[in-house]
């Protein structure tokens, strides 16, 4: 089902659980033993023959751009044991094991790039290990002690035998070895990666450093190095002169306590033009959804939204503190970097959107009715019970609000490092909260109401207008620019509720934001008086976690005019896509084990896309 219309306006915290970390049992990961890094791997060359040729128009690619294995030292705590070559495998459709059962995603992903903290990077595995380096050690023994302070006592020490530049450059190069192994041009593509860890005050200010190739630094560069993120991309600025090419990205801003996004530099001083011009040359794109909630927006900030209310998180990490709301959201992020372009002549937050895990398994799981947990320990299944009953000492929640992940689109010419970092760089890129839904957004002057009717609409659309992540070209006259945004369903996964066009504008030193809906499924008119769409309605049926596509759409397009542009006002527009109601991961376990549905959380979910904007100029 194709439905076309023409012109129609219409708190959780970072898994450092110290109570929970008790039950993770960190002694007793005193069984993990450090196995030999593989041998070092070629960079992949593959024939040009053996390449599928390029799609000039492109195709869409899933993908998670943020993972962690036990290389990374909070999911070792967790007792997460899977290594880089276990992620690789997962996302390809293999089955691996995970906490002592054996999990397979039904749909592999495209690509990959595992993101284990630079911080102490593979090192607590070895320390552990009774048969390794480290044995008999200070630090040994204290790895084998169940409680959780040991870790942190370790942590706060800073041991330097645990910062030896062999330990950073042979735990790195395990990273790009395993990488470079599994990179598979045209079919699976993998990058070499690592988190960036800053946690000022337990303000998250976490990025995600992803790697072009083929060439890549001797190590890291960690939060130890430094916790401010204007020292990170003069590290990428410096690499990028000398051939190395990276971008970060930013994430759960939700939990930054106000800072992701704040008028002023990590040293308190009003952005200049230089710090936003660096900004953007290095993160270009930003997580809006991951385990740890969306950063999209929430009712306090968008109180006529109805759809704001989506998966949220907003504690600090490792703390019973909530963050700040103010500069922690994407939506408030574009209103302000208009104004702030109105004073300095750059935007700093020009953010494209995509989505991640931060699963902290190894295992890139997202589909909700087959989702093994993602955090080891901490949401393990293994007894449904108690996880629904478990609850956070310092914030009172339960692991039930851990969300299935979310997952990077992205329309590239082919399945390549190259062609996947530069569709990341240009902001050709999407988020899904865990589906494989495709939406495409274009933004013209010209475009022609009937276009989507056209065989050819998509070159059409490329060359009359600029696809999502792009500036409007400049427009002297004071016509309303056309929209085209397209979507289809997910497989296997619910029908299409709608398709909203989120605008955010700023004018006469005023930043606002409207949420139109511009098509839907079914006959639904909005309300005469309050503009809204009736809801779709819901098939779920909680008891026995099933629902029904017997309402929505397979597909929704239409060609759409802002009713309400104003050629003087800068503004941003982004596509958001709902799905009919189905159920959410944790009604899935509890009608598995006959236990009552967890109270804390819904027990359907609206799975959604967000794209990323197009951005007007005036």
């Amino acid at each position: 089902m194709r439905r076309v219309g023409i012109e129609r306006a219409g708190s959780i915290r970072l898994l450092k659980w110290a109570p929970l970390l008790a039950a993770a049992a960190l002694g007793s990961a005193c069984g993990h033993k450090t196995e030999p890094a593989p041998a070092p791997a070629a960079t992949p060359v593959a024939a040009a023959s053996a390449l599928p040729p390029p799609n000039p128009l492109k195709n869409a690619y899933f993908g998670d751009l943020h993972l962690h294995t036990s290389m990374s030292f909070d999911a070792f705590t967790f007792r997460t044991n899977t290594l880089p070559e276990d992620s690789y495998r997962f996302a390809q459709g293999e089955a691996v094991d995970y906490m002592g059962q054996k999990v397979q995603r039904r749909s592999p992903l495209d690509f990959l790039a595992v993101t284990d903290h630079s911080e102490y990077l593979g090192v607590m595995r070895i320390a552990a290990d009774l048969k390794g380096p480290f044995a008999g050690s200070e630090w040994n023994k204290l790895l084998q002690n169940p409680d959780p302070g040991m870790l942190f006592k370790i942590m706060k020490a800073h041991p330097p035998e645990f910062l030896t530049a062999d330990l950073k450059t042979g735990n790195w190069q395990r990273q790009i070895d395993a990488a470079e192994k599994y990179y598979k041009p045209g079919s699976f593509t993998t990058f070499a990666a690592y988190e960036w860890s800053s946690m000022p005050g337990g303000a998250n200010l976490h990025r995600n450093v992803i790697f072009r190739g083929p060439k890549f630094p001797d190590k890291p560069f960690s939060s130890l190095d430094s916790e401010h993120p204007e020292d990170l991309w003069a590290y990428l600025d410096h690499n990028r002169s000398i051939g190395i090419d990276a971008l970060d990205i930013p994430h759960n801003s939700n939990a930054s306590d106000g800072l992701m996004f704040d008028y002023k530099d990590s040293a308190g001083k009003p952005l200049t033009r230089e710090y936003a011009e660096t900004r953007m040359r290095n993160e270009p794109i930003a997580e809006v959804a991951q385990a740890k909630g969306t950063s999209e927006t929430r009712p306090d900030l968008s109180p006529e939204d109805e759809f704001a209310n989506f998966q949220l998180w907003n504690h600090l990490l490792a703390s019973n503190k909530v963050s700040k709301i103010d500069g922690s959201y994407l939506r408030q992020a574009y209103a302000r970097g208009q104004e702030i372009e109105s004073r300095i002549g750059v935007n700093p937050f020009k953010y494209g959107l995509i989505g991640a895990t931060d699963f902290h398994s190894g295992i890139s799981a997202t589909e909700e009715n087959n989702y093994p947990g993602g955090h080891g320990t901490i949401d393990s299944q293994a007894d449904p019970k108690k996880l629904f009953a478990t609850g956070d000492s310092m914030t009172g929640e339960a692991p039930t609000v851990i969300t299935a992940g979310a997952l990077t689109g992205v329309w590239a010419e082919q399945n390549t490092r190259e062609s996947i970092f530069d569709a990341l760089r240009r902001k050709e890129t999407f988020a899904t909260s865990g589906i494989r839904l495709k939406v495409r957004l274009f933004a013209g002057w010209n475009y022609a109401p009937d276009l989507l009717n056209k065989a050819g609409w998509v070159a059409d659309a490329y060359a009359g207008g600029v696809p999502m992540g792009a500036d409007l070209p400049a427009n002297t006259s004071a016509k309303a620019p056309n929209f085209i945004v397209d979507a289809v369903k997910d497989p296997d996964s619910g029908n299409l509720d709608r398709i909203q066009i989120v605008k955010v504008w700023f004018k006469d030193g005023k930043s606002k934001e409207k949420v139109f809906d511009v098509v839907w499924a079914g006959d639904r008119k909005p309300d005469p008086k309050t503009g809204k769409l009736p809801a779709i309605g819901s098939t779920v049926d909680a008891a026995t976690a099933t629902y029904t596509n017997t309402i929505g759409a397979t597909e929704l397009s239409t060609v759409w005019a802002d009713p309400e542009f104003d050629p003087q006002a800068a503004a941003t527009y982004y596509a958001r896509v709902l799905e009919i109601p189905t159920p959410r991961w944790t009604t899935y376990l509890a009608v598995r084990n006959k236990l009552p549905l967890p109270t804390n959380v819904p027990a359907a979910i609206q799975e959604r896309a967000w794209t990323s904007p197009v951005f007007y100029h005036p």
